[in-house]
Protein backbone atom coordinates (compact mmCIF):
# COMPACT_ATOMS: atom_id res chain seq x y z
CA UNK A 1 0.00 0.00 0.00
CA UNK A 2 1.54 3.69 -0.97
CA UNK A 3 1.89 5.69 1.90
CA UNK A 4 0.45 9.50 1.70
CA UNK A 5 3.52 11.90 0.75
CA UNK A 6 2.93 13.79 4.34
CA UNK A 7 3.80 10.50 5.81
CA UNK A 8 6.90 10.53 4.14
CA UNK A 9 8.01 13.53 5.16
CA UNK A 10 7.64 12.73 8.55
CA UNK A 11 9.21 9.63 8.44
CA UNK A 12 11.89 11.19 6.40
CA UNK A 13 12.13 13.90 8.90
CA UNK A 14 12.18 12.27 11.99
CA UNK A 15 12.79 8.53 12.37
CA UNK A 16 16.21 9.36 10.65
CA UNK A 17 16.92 12.06 13.72
CA UNK A 18 15.25 10.51 16.38
CA UNK A 19 17.08 7.27 15.99
CA UNK A 20 20.50 8.49 15.72
CA UNK A 21 19.86 11.10 18.53
CA UNK A 22 18.75 7.92 20.98
CA UNK A 23 21.96 6.26 20.01
CA UNK A 24 23.89 9.61 20.91
CA UNK A 25 22.09 9.83 24.53
CA UNK A 26 22.65 6.38 25.32
CA UNK A 27 26.38 7.27 25.11
CA UNK A 28 26.09 10.62 26.70
CA UNK A 29 22.03 10.87 28.61
CA UNK A 30 20.63 14.25 28.06
CA UNK A 31 20.65 16.74 31.60
CA UNK A 32 16.76 16.16 32.28
CA UNK A 33 13.43 14.67 30.19
CA UNK A 34 13.13 18.42 28.95
CA UNK A 35 16.20 17.99 27.09
CA UNK A 36 14.82 14.99 25.32
CA UNK A 37 11.87 16.12 24.14
CA UNK A 38 12.65 19.53 22.71
CA UNK A 39 16.67 18.76 21.47
CA UNK A 40 18.47 19.65 18.98
CA UNK A 41 17.41 16.69 16.99
CA UNK A 42 13.42 17.94 17.11
CA UNK A 43 14.25 21.48 15.71
CA UNK A 44 16.80 19.77 12.62
CA UNK A 45 13.67 17.23 11.97
CA UNK A 46 11.30 19.80 11.23
CA UNK A 47 13.40 21.69 8.95
CA UNK A 48 14.08 18.35 7.40
CA UNK A 49 10.48 18.34 6.84
CA UNK A 50 10.06 21.37 5.58
CA UNK A 51 13.18 20.52 3.00
CA UNK A 52 10.78 17.80 1.73
CA UNK A 53 8.30 19.84 1.09
CA UNK A 54 10.35 22.42 -0.50
CA UNK A 55 11.79 19.96 -2.82
CA UNK A 56 8.38 18.48 -4.13
CA UNK A 57 6.78 22.03 -4.48
CA UNK A 58 9.98 23.36 -6.74
CA UNK A 59 9.91 19.92 -8.66
CA UNK A 60 6.27 20.18 -9.26
CA UNK A 61 6.48 24.00 -10.52
CA UNK A 62 9.25 23.01 -12.97
CA UNK A 63 7.18 20.27 -14.09
CA UNK A 64 4.27 23.15 -14.72
CA UNK A 65 7.02 25.46 -16.71
CA UNK A 66 8.03 22.48 -18.42
CA UNK A 67 4.92 21.54 -19.92
CA UNK A 68 4.52 25.62 -20.47
CA UNK A 69 7.05 25.27 -22.69
CA UNK A 70 6.23 22.69 -24.87
CA UNK A 71 2.90 24.35 -25.62
CA UNK A 72 4.17 27.58 -26.46
CA UNK A 73 7.36 26.13 -28.56
CA UNK A 74 6.35 22.20 -29.05
CA UNK A 75 9.94 22.27 -31.36
CA UNK A 76 12.17 23.18 -28.43
CA UNK A 77 13.49 20.44 -26.06
CA UNK A 78 12.80 21.05 -22.86
CA UNK A 79 14.72 18.69 -20.51
CA UNK A 80 17.29 21.47 -19.70
CA UNK A 81 14.07 22.57 -17.30
CA UNK A 82 13.24 18.82 -15.76
CA UNK A 83 15.48 18.37 -12.40
CA UNK A 84 17.66 15.51 -12.42
CA UNK A 85 17.94 13.33 -9.17
CA UNK A 86 21.61 12.45 -9.27
CA UNK A 87 22.82 11.05 -6.22
CA UNK A 88 26.37 11.73 -6.93
CA UNK A 89 25.33 15.83 -7.49
CA UNK A 90 23.81 15.26 -4.48
CA UNK A 91 26.38 13.93 -2.29
CA UNK A 92 29.20 16.57 -3.90
CA UNK A 93 26.61 19.64 -2.14
CA UNK A 94 26.64 17.31 0.81
CA UNK A 95 30.62 17.10 1.17
CA UNK A 96 31.03 20.37 0.27
CA UNK A 97 29.03 21.79 3.29
CA UNK A 98 30.44 19.50 5.58
CA UNK A 99 33.80 20.65 4.39
CA UNK A 100 32.52 24.39 4.87
CA UNK A 101 30.89 23.45 8.18
CA UNK A 102 34.47 21.90 9.32
CA UNK A 103 36.28 25.15 7.87
CA UNK A 104 34.17 27.25 10.15
CA UNK A 105 33.80 25.23 13.31
CA UNK A 106 36.99 22.79 13.52
CA UNK A 107 36.90 19.26 13.05
CA UNK A 108 34.61 17.85 16.22
CA UNK A 109 36.81 16.29 19.25
CA UNK A 110 35.70 12.46 19.96
CA UNK A 111 34.03 13.77 23.26
CA UNK A 112 31.77 15.73 21.50
CA UNK A 113 30.49 13.73 18.71
CA UNK A 114 27.66 12.40 21.21
CA UNK A 115 26.78 15.25 23.14
CA UNK A 116 26.36 17.72 20.24
CA UNK A 117 24.75 15.46 17.82
CA UNK A 118 27.11 15.15 14.48
CA UNK A 119 25.38 12.27 13.62
CA UNK A 120 22.15 14.32 13.60
CA UNK A 121 23.69 17.59 11.69
CA UNK A 122 25.25 15.39 8.85
CA UNK A 123 21.86 13.83 8.25
CA UNK A 124 20.51 17.46 8.10
CA UNK A 125 23.03 18.38 5.83
CA UNK A 126 22.19 15.50 3.71
CA UNK A 127 18.53 16.69 3.12
CA UNK A 128 19.85 20.34 3.20
CA UNK A 129 22.45 18.95 -0.08
CA UNK A 130 19.10 17.45 -1.37
CA UNK A 131 17.35 21.18 -1.41
CA UNK A 132 19.87 22.87 -2.51
CA UNK A 133 20.56 21.13 -5.84
CA UNK A 134 17.01 21.43 -6.46
CA UNK A 135 16.54 24.44 -5.65
CA UNK A 136 19.99 25.91 -7.75
CA UNK A 137 19.19 23.59 -10.31
CA UNK A 138 15.77 25.26 -11.24
CA UNK A 139 17.25 28.96 -10.75
CA UNK A 140 19.90 27.39 -13.17
CA UNK A 141 17.19 25.89 -15.95
CA UNK A 142 14.72 29.44 -15.25
CA UNK A 143 18.06 31.02 -16.74
CA UNK A 144 19.15 28.63 -19.30
CA UNK A 145 15.59 28.69 -20.55
CA UNK A 146 16.16 32.18 -21.30
CA UNK A 147 18.60 31.14 -24.03
CA UNK A 148 16.10 28.83 -25.85
CA UNK A 149 14.38 29.42 -29.38
CA UNK A 150 10.97 30.46 -27.75
CA UNK A 151 8.12 31.16 -30.05
CA UNK A 152 7.53 34.29 -28.33
CA UNK A 153 4.13 35.82 -28.00
CA UNK A 154 2.93 38.99 -30.37
CA UNK A 155 3.39 42.21 -28.27
CA UNK A 156 -0.54 43.04 -29.09
CA UNK A 157 -1.36 40.28 -27.02
CA UNK A 158 0.59 39.97 -24.20
CA UNK A 159 3.06 42.80 -23.05
CA UNK A 160 5.45 40.45 -22.17
CA UNK A 161 5.62 38.11 -24.79
CA UNK A 162 4.48 35.15 -23.02
CA UNK A 163 7.45 34.80 -20.75
CA UNK A 164 5.14 35.97 -17.78
CA UNK A 165 5.31 32.34 -16.38
CA UNK A 166 8.59 32.54 -15.67
CA UNK A 167 8.88 35.21 -13.22
CA UNK A 168 6.37 33.78 -11.39
CA UNK A 169 8.42 30.54 -10.99
CA UNK A 170 11.43 32.66 -10.36
CA UNK A 171 8.54 34.12 -7.32
CA UNK A 172 7.88 30.75 -6.24
CA UNK A 173 11.42 30.35 -5.79
CA UNK A 174 12.10 33.13 -3.74
CA UNK A 175 9.03 32.34 -1.81
CA UNK A 176 10.70 29.44 -0.85
CA UNK A 177 13.60 30.80 0.39
CA UNK A 178 11.61 33.57 2.32
CA UNK A 179 11.41 31.17 4.92
CA UNK A 180 14.67 31.48 6.14
CA UNK A 181 15.14 35.11 7.06
CA UNK A 182 11.45 34.16 8.66
CA UNK A 183 12.44 31.78 10.59
CA UNK A 184 15.60 33.49 11.81
CA UNK A 185 13.34 36.64 13.31
CA UNK A 186 11.34 34.42 14.91
CA UNK A 187 13.95 32.25 16.21
CA UNK A 188 16.15 35.76 17.46
CA UNK A 189 12.79 37.20 19.11
CA UNK A 190 12.44 34.64 21.14
CA UNK A 191 14.45 31.75 23.72
CA UNK A 192 12.42 28.49 25.01
CA UNK A 193 13.47 26.30 27.36
CA UNK A 194 12.13 23.00 28.50
CA UNK A 195 12.66 22.39 31.97
CA UNK A 196 10.66 19.15 33.61
CA UNK A 197 9.13 20.30 36.19
CA UNK A 198 8.50 23.74 35.47
CA UNK A 199 7.45 22.97 32.37
CA UNK A 200 8.24 25.79 29.00
CA UNK A 201 10.11 29.05 29.43
CA UNK A 202 9.67 31.50 27.40
CA UNK A 203 12.44 34.61 27.26
CA UNK A 204 12.38 37.28 24.85
CA UNK A 205 16.31 38.04 23.24
CA UNK A 206 17.44 41.50 23.48
CA UNK A 207 17.73 43.28 20.13
CA UNK A 208 20.94 43.25 18.54
CA UNK A 209 22.62 45.66 15.45
CA UNK A 210 24.08 42.69 14.22
CA UNK A 211 21.04 40.86 14.26
CA UNK A 212 19.05 43.19 12.23
CA UNK A 213 21.92 43.57 9.96
CA UNK A 214 21.93 39.58 9.07
CA UNK A 215 18.34 39.91 8.56
CA UNK A 216 18.39 42.38 6.04
CA UNK A 217 21.61 41.09 4.98
CA UNK A 218 19.17 37.75 3.92
CA UNK A 219 16.33 39.80 2.74
CA UNK A 220 18.64 41.59 0.26
CA UNK A 221 19.80 37.76 -0.70
CA UNK A 222 16.41 36.92 -1.38
CA UNK A 223 15.93 40.11 -3.53
CA UNK A 224 18.89 38.77 -5.73
CA UNK A 225 18.00 34.88 -5.91
CA UNK A 226 14.84 36.50 -7.57
CA UNK A 227 16.28 38.89 -10.28
CA UNK A 228 19.11 36.39 -11.22
CA UNK A 229 17.69 33.85 -12.86
CA UNK A 230 15.41 35.91 -14.85
CA UNK A 231 17.93 37.78 -16.72
CA UNK A 232 18.21 35.93 -19.83
CA UNK A 233 14.33 36.39 -19.81
CA UNK A 234 15.19 40.27 -19.82
CA UNK A 235 17.47 40.08 -22.05
CA UNK A 236 14.85 37.99 -24.45
CA UNK A 237 12.44 40.78 -23.91
CA UNK A 238 14.98 43.67 -24.71
CA UNK A 239 16.15 41.76 -27.69
CA UNK A 240 12.34 41.59 -29.08
CA UNK A 241 11.75 45.21 -28.26
CA UNK A 242 14.46 46.37 -30.25
CA UNK A 243 13.91 44.28 -33.22
CA UNK A 244 10.00 46.17 -33.47
CA UNK A 245 11.48 48.89 -33.48
CA UNK A 246 14.12 48.41 -35.62
CA UNK A 247 11.52 48.36 -38.29
CA UNK A 248 9.16 50.71 -36.77
CA UNK A 249 11.35 54.01 -36.51
CA UNK A 250 13.15 54.27 -38.99
CA UNK A 251 9.87 53.88 -41.30
CA UNK A 252 8.41 56.46 -38.55
CA UNK A 253 11.48 58.59 -39.06
CA UNK A 254 11.04 58.30 -43.15
CA UNK A 255 7.20 59.74 -42.62
CA UNK A 256 7.68 62.78 -40.90
CA UNK A 257 10.44 63.42 -43.08
CA UNK A 258 8.04 63.40 -46.32
CA UNK A 259 5.56 65.26 -44.63
CA UNK A 260 7.72 67.81 -43.79
CA UNK A 261 9.18 68.01 -47.49
CA UNK A 262 5.56 68.16 -48.29
CA UNK A 263 4.66 70.92 -45.94
CA UNK A 264 7.31 73.27 -46.66
CA UNK A 265 7.30 72.99 -50.24
CA UNK A 266 3.56 72.78 -50.97
CA UNK A 267 1.22 75.95 -50.00
CA UNK A 268 -1.61 75.16 -47.73
CA UNK A 269 -3.99 75.65 -50.01
CA UNK A 270 -2.39 73.19 -52.54
CA UNK A 271 -1.63 70.36 -50.10
CA UNK A 272 -3.37 67.04 -51.52
CA UNK A 273 -4.95 64.31 -49.87
CA UNK A 274 -1.06 62.88 -50.02
CA UNK A 275 -0.62 65.53 -47.18
CA UNK A 276 -3.30 64.01 -45.07
CA UNK A 277 -2.44 59.91 -46.32
CA UNK A 278 0.88 60.74 -45.21
CA UNK A 279 -0.44 62.52 -41.30
CA UNK A 280 -2.75 59.58 -41.44
CA UNK A 281 0.06 56.77 -41.60
CA UNK A 282 2.23 59.08 -39.00
CA UNK A 283 -0.60 58.79 -36.42
CA UNK A 284 -0.68 55.08 -37.17
CA UNK A 285 3.29 54.17 -36.50
CA UNK A 286 3.06 56.36 -33.66
CA UNK A 287 0.79 54.33 -31.85
CA UNK A 288 2.37 51.16 -32.84
CA UNK A 289 5.98 52.33 -31.55
CA UNK A 290 4.08 52.99 -28.15
CA UNK A 291 2.44 49.70 -27.87
CA UNK A 292 5.93 48.56 -28.78
CA UNK A 293 7.66 50.79 -26.31
CA UNK A 294 4.85 48.76 -23.37
CA UNK A 295 6.64 45.57 -23.81
CA UNK A 296 7.52 45.04 -19.98
CA UNK A 297 11.56 44.60 -19.51
CA UNK A 298 10.85 42.22 -16.84
CA UNK A 299 8.73 39.16 -16.99
CA UNK A 300 5.96 40.24 -14.21
CA UNK A 301 3.86 42.92 -13.26
CA UNK A 302 3.36 45.15 -10.16
CA UNK A 303 1.27 42.63 -8.19
CA UNK A 304 4.18 40.07 -8.39
CA UNK A 305 6.80 42.57 -6.86
CA UNK A 306 4.06 42.99 -3.53
CA UNK A 307 3.64 39.40 -3.41
CA UNK A 308 7.45 39.22 -3.87
CA UNK A 309 7.40 42.34 -0.61
CA UNK A 310 5.07 40.20 1.17
CA UNK A 311 6.64 37.01 1.45
CA UNK A 312 10.12 38.54 1.56
CA UNK A 313 10.82 41.57 2.84
CA UNK A 314 7.35 42.46 5.38
CA UNK A 315 7.39 39.60 7.52
CA UNK A 316 11.45 40.33 9.02
CA UNK A 317 10.75 43.91 8.96
CA UNK A 318 7.45 43.25 10.81
CA UNK A 319 9.82 40.89 13.15
CA UNK A 320 12.08 43.62 14.02
CA UNK A 321 9.40 46.06 14.88
CA UNK A 322 7.84 43.35 17.17
CA UNK A 323 11.20 42.89 18.76
CA UNK A 324 11.64 46.56 19.81
CA UNK A 325 7.64 46.98 20.96
CA UNK A 326 7.97 43.64 23.09
CA UNK A 327 11.47 45.30 24.53
CA UNK A 328 9.91 48.53 25.38
CA UNK A 329 6.95 47.61 27.15
CA UNK A 330 8.99 45.11 29.11
CA UNK A 331 11.01 48.10 29.83
CA UNK A 332 7.90 50.09 31.11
Amino acid sequence: MRLPFWLWAIIIGFAPTRLLATLDYLVVPPGGPGGYLLDTAVVLSIFIVYFVYAIRFISSRMEQLSDYVKRMSPDVPVDSLRIPFRAANILAVWVILLVAITLLFGFPSPTTVFSEHIAVIAYFFLILASFLWVYGYSMYAIHQAGKLPLRLKPFTEDRTLGLKPFGTASLRLASIYAVFPVTLTLLELVTLNVEIPGGITITFAPLRLTDVIFSFGLILAGIALFFLPLLSIRKRLQEAKRQELSWVTPRYTTIIQKLREQISKTPPEDRSSQTQALADELTMMRQVQQDIQKIQSWPFDLGVVSRLATVLVIPPILGVLARILILVFLHL
